[in-house]
């Protein structure tokens, strides 16, 4: 399941999206990882509202609970946020790591196919001891993706995406666009080897 994404402002916003572009161009660094903060979207009566949160409900069990099943939202750890609390993850791309030959593994990165935000479903939730904190819902993954993983996060277009928000839209299912796809070294390892050339820009 995804646990790194990078984000970074557009180029070109509107109103509403300029602010997440603002609220972005706060944090440190575009790499998010767990327990990292990150800018979500947040529907406050009506008004989207950008917040920076940390990724990952904090538990006894564990410090950092960074995506939520899709089917599992309705059990006692995400139903009350699901009902209450829903944000969106506005993301350049994201990563994950698939099997290749000599059961090592590869990083791969995707992003959305016009280079544009790709809008994560999550919920939030308030905490004492960590302010704010946010995950990531996943769902089954595409057929076209399941040699790299079974699970990705919860993309929806910008119009789901804000019905998504407002409650309007509770089923998510996998993610019925093209995302492109490219091998590349592991963004968690700075002097990892570069991937050949061919391995390149291939379209999910």
């Amino acid at each position: 399941m995804c646990n790194t994404f990078i984000q970074r402002p557009k180029k070109s916003a509107d109103a509403w999206q300029a602010r997440v572009n603002e609220a972005i161009a706060r944090l440190k660094r575009s790499l998010v990882r767990k327990s990292d903060p990150a800018a979500v979207l947040v529907s406050d009566a009506g008004d989207l509202r950008p917040a920076l949160m940390r990724w990952g409900f904090h538990r006894p069990f564990n410090p950092s609970i960074n995506n939520a099943r899709s089917d599992k939202l309705a059990g006692s750890l995400w139903s009350p946020a699901f009902r209450e609390r829903r944000c969106l993850i506005p993301i350049s791309s994201f990563f994950e790591w698939g099997p290749i030959p000599r059961g090592s593994k590869q990083a791969f990165e995707f992003h959305h196919v016009d280079d544009d935000w790709l809008w994560i479903a999550g919920l939030w939730e308030p905490s004492a001891d960590y302010g704010d904190c946010f995950t990531m819902i996943t769902t089954d993954a595409p057929p076209v993706m399941a040699p790299i993983h079974d699970r990705m996060p919860a993309v929806l277009d910008l119009d789901p995406a804000l019905a998504f928000l407002t409650g309007e839209l509770s089923d998510l299912r996998p993610y019925p666009g093209r995302l492109t796809v490219s091998a590349c070294a592991s963004p968690l390892k700075t002097k990892a080897k570069p991937p050949p050339d061919d391995s390149q820009g291939l379209l999910f």
